[in-house]
């Protein structure tokens, strides 16, 4: 190397002043292109670095999401299983009551018939009477919980929809980011090896400048 800038030097006895600054303006040149390299570079590492992070937090709200789904089907299978019992006790209580309706019909046909008898049927009537009204009341709590399981199921299905939704919307977005990851780790290893040759060029021209 010091033999070719002694060469460089002899020939530079016969060269006009106006070739030095061409070799001063290349040097400066080369120099910014050095530096716009690694503006570059430091750009596409912070954005691959964003990059990363939002996969992240986007795996994490798919995970949550995943889990929120899970957790919504059970509670619609607990649900349906406790419509289907529900529906069961109303059946059988639906058939209480007509027994005791039947009984009662009899039973006051028994007391205009059987005088003797008034008062123990009475009894039977009244106590008749309160279990259908027992049964009513177990009924009407049994219609009230077959509205809120009704309520609950719209409400499942709503909030299933909801969820589907995000999750459609995070895997999109997610798919997004890593389009943007590949993009920017190639302009990261491109902007590299730009820097690498703006280094050599530089080093080069800089040597030969002194």
């Amino acid at each position: 190397m010091k033999r070719l800038i002694v060469t460089v030097a002899t020939l530079a006895l016969c060269a006009t002043a106006s070739a030095k600054t061409d070799v001063n303006q290349k040097l400066e040149q080369l120099k910014q292109n050095r530096e716009n390299s690694q503006a570059n570079l430091d750009q596409y590492k912070t954005n691959l670095s964003i990059v990363e992070q939002n996969l992240a937090e986007t795996d994490k709200a798919l995970k949550a999401l995943d889990a929120q789904e899970k957790s919504i089907a059970k509670q619609q299978s607990d649900a349906l299983k406790g419509k289907t019992g529900v529906e069961s006790s109303r059946k059988q209580l639906q058939s209480f009551i007509t027994g005791e309706q039947t009984k009662l019909a009899e039973e006051k046909k028994q007391m205009a018939d059987l005088q003797k008898a008034m008062e123990q049927l009475q009894a039977n009537v009244q106590k008749r009477e309160a279990n259908i009204a027992e049964y009513q009341t177990k009924l009407s709590q049994v219609d009230g919980e077959m509205a809120s399981f009704q309520e609950r199921n719209s409400s499942i299905g709503d909030l299933t929809s909801a969820i589907k939704t995000k999750k459609q919307e995070a895997l999109a977005s997610k798919k997004d980011l890593t389009a943007k990851r590949a993009s920017y780790t190639a302009e990261v290893e491109k902007w590299k090896n730009q820097v690498r040759t703006s280094d050599r060029a530089y080093s080069n021209f800089k040597t030969l400048k002194d």
